[in-house]
């Protein structure tokens, strides 16, 4: 959405804003360090990130506020950071600082809440897929800022042609358009970018302008303190509130989001997905693993930082030693009596597909689940770890005996029953927010 100038003037200096720009800022050097600033290790990602099939435990209502603060790349923070500060600071003029933090925080978690309502949109299989980024909180900011400020002027700049075309456009205007395009490109499943989120933060956020601001509006409208505050009215040059037209997009986006949400997650087979999360130790070395099972197409595991993760798991999977429903509930020792057997691993090097057949002896025990699920598992593996190098044009595979100590924690498992139960409360915002902009509207403008 290009670059934004301009908006609210805050009479007195947004110390709430500036407080969770550092913070954020604080986060991101700590979370990237290992990558020279560039962006957050992955551990970061899945140890912290919101994950929409953990949404009823308590690590997922844990992970709504740790994801808040946690960005993919120096890019993602700096466009956050600058749109909070541009919308926050007249926001938080408006109704105080402790007020705007729980706007700050409810949006966000709002925004988890959408998120997860709108996963059977694209499809269950992205339950397990981490979250991260004040994107959703910062929408509600920019909600509220709709609300309280739909007549101030912003300088709008989009690159074009390498330059910057500059303009200037009606507060209202740009926001209802910005959020407009974060509900076509969640229908648009366009991936990488949890659309959904952003619009479910922007309706939380008018929502909360409506709980949080409206008795700031009325006392300001009333006694008029100051003049630092005349600067609204004198510069005011368009009526309070949304305009018929504006209005009416806005339900309209509101009440096709919350529809269509209600919809997919009341017709979605919520037991299509199961998903464990947990950690792995290997060699002293803990790593977080997402382990998710897709009725019909097997399961998949994800969150490796340590580079002998997948080695570990891809075996132990290879060799039903991770996933076995012949084992549901039961416990099984191999300490004495070594699981055996050649497993093969097919690996992609130099622009070629390379299998070799690997030897994998294991002393270990493990507490398996209903599912056939090692939930509880330690143990010794004695294999070999395939090498691929280029001499010259022709390549080179060779094979490294290895030992590798390990222990696995799983938590779960987590079905997509988070969808439906998401679904209720985004459904029930979304109604505030449309009574808001309905009827609302001119009660909490003040430009």
């Amino acid at each position: 959405m290009g670059y934004v100038f301009g908006g609210a003037v805050p009479r007195r200096a947004p110390l709430m804003t500036i407080a969770i720009v550092a913070l954020n800022v604080v986060v991101y050097i700590v979370t990237s360090s290992t990558t020279y600033f560039t962006s957050t290790s992955v551990s970061y990602i899945y140890k912290l990130g919101y994950i929409p099939a953990l949404l009823l435990s308590n690590e997922g209502v844990i992970r709504m506020f740790t994801s808040m603060f946690i960005h993919a790349d120096l890019l993602h923070i700096v466009f956050n950071m600058y749109f909070l500060y541009v919308f926050g600071k007249g926001v938080e003029d408006l109704v105080g600082s402790r007020r705007f933090l729980l706007l700050y925080i409810v949006s966000g978690v709002g925004a988890a809440l959408f998120h997860t309502a709108s996963i059977s949109i694209s499809g269950l299989e992205a339950l397990d897929i981490p979250a991260v980024g004040a994107s959703g909180a910062i929408s509600g900011v920019l909600g509220a800022y709709l609300m309280f400020f739909p007549g101030t002027s912003l300088v709008a700049c989009f690159p074009l042609l390498f330059l910057p075309a500059c303009f200037t456009v009606r507060a209202s205007i740009y926001l209802v358009f910005w959020f407009a395009m974060q509900v076509l490109y969640g229908y648009m499943r366009i991936g990488g970018v949890a659309f959904f989120a952003h619009a479910g933060g922007f309706i939380t956020g008018i929502a909360m302008a409506w709980v949080l601001g409206r008795s700031k509006v009325i006392e300001l409208k009333t006694f008029r303190e100051g003049f630092f505050f005349f600067r609204y009215i004198v510069f005011r040059v368009y009526r309070e509130g949304l305009g018929f037209f504006t209005k009416a997009i806005l339900i309209l986006l509101i009440v096709a989001t919350a529809a269509t949400m209600l919809y997919y997650s009341i017709s979605t087979d919520t037991n299509l997905v199961v998903v464990y999360s947990g950690s792995v130790k290997i060699n002293g070395y803990s790593d977080a693993v997402l382990l998710k099972m897709v009725a019909d197409r097997g399961y998949s595991y994800s969150g490796f930082e340590y580079v002998y993760t997948d080695i570990v798991l891809l075996r132990l999977s290879k060799i039903g030693f991770l996933i076995n429903p012949e084992l549901s509930g039961r416990s099984l020792d191999y300490l004495q009596n070594p699981l055996s057997g050649d497993v093969e691993i097919r690996t992609e090097a130099f622009g070629r597909y390379i299998s070799e057949s690997v030897p994998v002896v294991l002393y270990a025990k493990a507490m398996y689940d209903e599912r056939g699920v090692a939930i509880l598992a330690e143990g010794r593996m004695y294999t070999q770890v395939v090498q691929v190098s280029l001499e010259g044009r022709a390549i080179k595979v060779s094979k490294v005996p290895s030992v590798f100590d390990f222990s696995i924690v799983l938590n779960g498992p987590h079905t997509g029953e988070s969808v439906t139960v998401a679904s209720i409360p985004a459904v029930l915002i979304s109604l505030v927010a449309t009574y808001v902009v309905a009827r609302k509207d001119g009660e909490l403008s003040v430009s």
